[in-house]
């Protein structure tokens, strides 16, 4: 389902939200007009509502442009560009750890999250009144469809519920109910207290929700959420407890719990691995068998688009409609019509496998990397450009050094790019998959953990069909020949080195692989990489006592201020400090503006 089908009828609800801290002296209530009280009396406008939470993720402030700045730019896969230091601090100031309490990107996303809290809980209201008796509780049909739009809504409240704890910490506002007047100027939750509810939240969702092969038998309902997109998080959040509840420390993550979720998942059978790695991020294929839960978007060719010089809304739907702007600033350079706010690091460049000349011979690399050897990318000629023309003219000296990102991008020349449609895959199955195998690593069964690990492997080897940015790669003339993880470990490789081109000073020492954990890691990053999820794996890892490795997790990211030298010459990052920068800062605008909040450690 692109996310037309989920606008629909939402505008009613987030106009809600734009007036909800007003307090009318008068209160004109017209019988025939559409209001919030007696719009939501019919199946068809409950299913808005709902719809309207969906809507909130395309926000500005969601994925539309914010968040994957925010997912992958604190990460050691993303450096900051020059276009983004002198035209866009916000994303600079996220991968340069130097965010501060106003910091506008951030700010942005604190705000359209709660709005999402906002909207999932609104949804939920509307659902419990059911006004007019819209559903027949005592007909089965209708109460099918009903607990699924509460298992929807349940999610998406867990979803941002995740998310927000995840970037600012567990002691944040939340909230299971529409705020009434009195209830504006709340104080956080207690600690613990977030975890609690999200784990509530999904376990609820998984309880309604159906799994993905009913949902999407109704081609209207295709991209909607599914039993699976609730135990997928689910299982996230047990992984990820160390760092999202607030009681627990280091090593309270729990393993079993989420071994057992995402056995669940693999034991369904509504999941697989497309054939085609690329699909994962193209527009091509999406909410394929491989999405566990994808943001729907659509090209919104009638909007006006985002102009920043005209000071336009980029939460304003006028201006972005269904668009995601990730094409635009996160992928090419701007000789290609884009901004190209950020680029992928020598770190990730390295980290994958190579012949004993060089060569990298992991396709993934070509699928999602614009990089020496790699795939070309078609001009406004029509001409395909290869790396050296993408990355020529002023460029020319940094070739070895500057990279684009395939990955979420189009494969030539937009006349707007800021008109992309392409889905943010939050979640897919490759990742299931990799979760289970470090469960089982958890609980002592590296056997099992490789089983999985080669699945994920062996995928990369496919052979796919040729297409103009990859004519004449060997990927598209037979299988790869990417190890097996058994022959890896054997072979022992230092990964992920990276060495001053001036000095040949060691920079990264990157990782030998040796051993299954460090097989996995490994995995995780050529695998699921600017997919949004290597910083809170990090975080993860260092909060693991279990984990040989925890005490140096943090090294790439340390250091990584160097690496932004190496490759940009670009000062100003700072080294990265657990204690300071594993969260993002309370905004001043909440601190200033509710007495009852209180700053957090980043703060």
């Amino acid at each position: 389902m692109k996310i037309k089908k989920y606008i629909a009828g939402a505008l009613l609800t987030i106009a809600g939200l734009s007036i909800s801290g007003c307090q009318p002296e008068m209160d004109f209530y017209h019988p025939v007009n559409p209001s919030e009280d007696n719009y939501y009396n019919t199946q068809e406008h409950l299913i808005y509502a709902v719809n309207g939470a969906y809507n909130i993720m395309q926000r500005g402030g969601g994925w539309a442009r914010v968040m994957p700045f925010i997912l992958n730019n604190r990460s050691d896969e993303f450096l900051f560009t020059n276009g983004a230091a002198q035209g866009e601090p916000e994303s600079a100031e996220l991968s340069a750890y130097t965010v501060g309490a106003d910091g506008g990107f951030m700010v942005l996303a604190y705000q359209d999250m709660y709005v999402f809290q906002y909207a999932s809980n609104f949804a939920l209201k509307k659902l419990e009144e059911n006004q007019d008796n819209a559903f027949d509780l005592n007909n089965p049909t209708d109460k099918k469809l009903y607990d699924r739009l509460r298992g929807e809504a349940y999610f998406l409240r867990g979803l941002s519920r995740f998310y927000l704890c995840m970037l600012w910490g567990d002691q944040i506002i939340d909230r299971s109910n529409v705020p009434a007047s009195s209830d504006y100027m709340k104080a956080p939750a207690q600690p613990g207290e977030v975890y609690q509810n999200m784990i509530e939240d999904f376990k609820t969702a998984a309880g309604l929700l159906p799994v993905r092969s009913e949902v999407f038998a109704n081609s209207n309902d295709v991209g909607r959420a599914t039993r699976g997109s609730a135990l997928g998080f689910l299982a996230k959040a047990y992984m990820g407890r160390p760092l999202l509840d607030g009681t627990a420390g280091a090593g309270s993550a729990e393993w079993g719990l989420a071994k057992e979720v995402l056995k669940e998942i693999i034991d369904s059978g509504e999941y697989d691995l497309v054939q085609n790695y690329r699909d994962n991020s193209s527009e091509t294929n999406e909410n394929n068998e491989e999405s566990i839960f994808e943001v729907q978007f659509c090209q919104s060719q009638d909007t006006q688009g985002f102009n920043p010089a005209a000071n336009s809304d980029q939460n304003d739907w006028i201006y972005t409609g269904q668009n995601t702007m990730r094409q635009i600033e996160m992928t090419t350079p701007n000789s290609t019509n884009h901004w190209w706010n950020s680029m992928p690091s020598l770190a990730l460049y390295n980290e994958f496998e190579r012949d004993n000349i060089g060569n990298i011979i992991d396709p993934r690399a070509y699928h999602g990397l614009w990089i020496p050897n790699g795939a070309s990318w078609k001009g406004e000629d029509g001409s395909m450009w290869d790396y050296t023309k993408l990355f020529g003219g002023d460029y020319t000296v940094r070739q070895g050094k500057w990279f684009g990102a395939r990955k979420y991008a189009y494969d030539g020349w937009m006349s707007d790019p800021a008109k992309s449609g392409i889905n943010d895959r939050l979640l897919r199955y490759a990742d299931i998959l990799l979760m289970y195998a470090e469960c089982c690593i958890e609980t002592g069964d590296e056997a099992t953990a490789l089983i999985y690990i080669n699945k994920v492997r062996d995928r990369a080897n496919n052979q796919v069909p040729s297409t103009d940015s990859d004519a004449g790669l060997f990927y598209t003339t037979g299988r790869g020949n990417l190890p097996t993880a058994e022959q890896l470990l054997a072979a022992a490789p230092t990964l992920g080195k990276v060495v001053s081109s001036r000095d040949g000073s060691l920079i990264l020492p990157g990782t030998t692989v040796n051993t299954v954990r460090r097989l996995l890691k490994h995995e995780y990053s050529v695998e699921l990489y600017l997919d949004g999820w290597r910083f809170y794996n990090l975080m993860r890892w260092y909060n693991n006592p279990n984990d040989p490795d925890a005490t140096s997790i943090l090294g790439n990211l340390e250091k990584k201020y160097l690496v932004q030298i190496e490759q940009t010459e670009l000062s100003g990052a700072i080294p990265f400090n657990y204690s300071k920068h594993w969260i993002l800062p309370i905004p001043s605008k909440e601190l200033n503006s509710n007495p009852n909040m209180k700053p957090n450690a980043t703060n």
